[in-house]
């Protein structure tokens, strides 16, 4: 495919997005979505009404007898769609259903427990399930599903700030909360604090004055979801943030002379006006450096090491989902990790880990074999989120996360589908 059809390809008339069988299942995904990002929390303490009303969404979306098939071990659908290699989906398949026997008969643990443990799969292993469902659409969920992840990360910011009681003008004063909702938390707001600002600039033409409003309302999106991030000092997410614009900057300055300089008009006047608030941010990102470190990352790996040898079969198998582990970041006993790299290890012992680490190779070999500077506002929105829920933070637990997941499927198809499609 060369690259004039890549281009029509990746941008259809409103009638192509627009169009397909079984439209309305489509807008029930779009709408759980969008509820999930007004009216839940990345971590829901107590599930309730609006969960049940998300998962029931998207369960329309998938369709109850795909999920089914996904996972009852129906390994030819993949076949079919050609979207995942069958090995790929059968270690999916058994760490879905050894981790339920783990944790239900072999361990008996909390079922409440093993519901929580079982959704973060579920959201991690989420193309397996949405991606049939979006080839039988026939919607340009490549166009869509970009913007409805911004759309949700600003929403989340915004709620934020209502919640916190403050404005973006008050970042960098302090260490601001949301009462535990961790609303910032959610990749959407990282994907969002990435993928707009370098939208901004990414479709930016000078003589046109609708595009000149769409990159400044960009803009100020972006810079919402990025003071959000900034108001909780969230080290990972605002480091990758800037290691995301400075890659932007080296590849797109061999492109377009014109573009880097709108960059850099940008930078500057964003620092002209913010300086107060960034200078504040860094020193409460050094104090909270000095106060945390790793925030006891490297103890918790230590304890889910110790917990996963105490015996042949749970260094193997793991112990399950909703296996209880005592963590000495919290002095306590707690089901979750920091990491999915952890987490994984921890329910699934050697076995799980590898389906994840085969999992995860597959996801970045796509990455290092279709990276093209075309695509890279929505590789650069697409890495650092996911790389924060594999080593920083437990977002992997969220529904953004497998959305995320999605959308990378979406933006790298493999080398079949696209000789298909030439």
């Amino acid at each position: 495919m060369n690259s004039k059809t890549a281009v029509t390809l990746a941008t259809p008339g409103i009638e192509t997005v627009l169009a397909g069988g079984k439209a309305w299942t489509s807008y029930a995904f779009i709408c759980g979505l969008l509820i999930y990002a007004v009216y839940s929390a990345p971590f829901p303490a107590q599930p309730g009404l609006i969960e049940g009303i998300i998962a029931a969404l998207l369960i329309v979306f998938v369709s109850v007898p795909t999920g089914i098939v996904v996972m009852s071990g129906g390994f030819t659908i993949y076949q079919k769609y050609n979207l995942f290699p069958v090995a790929l989906h059968i270690g999916f398949f058994t760490m879905l259903w050894l981790g339920l026997f783990n944790g239900a008969v072999v361990y008996s643990w909390n079922v409440v427990d093993i519901i929580r443990d079982l959704i973060p799969c579920v959201y991690i292993f989420a193309p397996f399930l949405l991606l049939p469902a979006m080839k039988r659409s026939k919607l340009d969920w490549f166009k869509i599903l970009p913007w409805i992840l911004s759309i949700n990360g600003v929403v989340f910011a915004v709620r934020f700030y209502l919640e916190a009681g403050i404005s973006p003008l008050d970042v960098g004063k302090m260490y601001y909360s949301d009462n535990l909702l961790y609303l910032p938390y959610d990749p959407s707001v990282s994907f969002a604090s990435i993928f707009l600002p370098i939208m901004a600039v990414h479709t930016w033409k000078g003589t046109n004055l609708f595009r000149w409003s769409g990159s400044l309302l960009m803009l100020v999106a972006g810079l919402v979801s990025l003071g959000s991030l900034m108001a909780v000092a969230q080290r990972a997410p605002l480091g990758l943030a800037v290691l995301s614009y400075f890659i932007y900057f080296l590849i797109g300055s061999r492109k377009s002379f014109k573009k880097i300089i709108l960059l850099l008009i940008i930078l500057i006047s964003v620092f002209i006006l913010v300086q107060d608030q960034l200078a504040s941010t860094f020193d409460l990102l050094m104090t909270k450096q000095e106060d945390y470190g790793m925030n006891g990352k490297n103890n918790e790996m230590i304890a889910v090491l110790h917990e996963t040898s105490r015996s042949i079969y749970s260094l193997f198998f793991g112990i399950g989902w909703g296996g209880l582990f005592y963590d000495p970041t919290y002095n306590a006993e707690v089901s979750f990790t920091h990491s999915a790299i952890t987490f994984f290890l921890l329910k699934g012992g050697i076995i799980g880990l590898l389906v994840f680490l085969y999992y995860l190779s597959w996801i970045s070999r796509r990455i290092l074999l279709n990276m093209t500077v075309s695509k890279l506002p929505y590789s650069l929105s697409v890495i650092v989120p996911l790389t924060i829920g594999l080593i920083f933070q437990p977002t992997f637990k969220t529904l953004s996360y497998g959305m995320v997941l999605t959308f990378l499927c979406l933006l790298f198809p493999n080398s079949h589908t696209r000789r298909q499609e030439s």
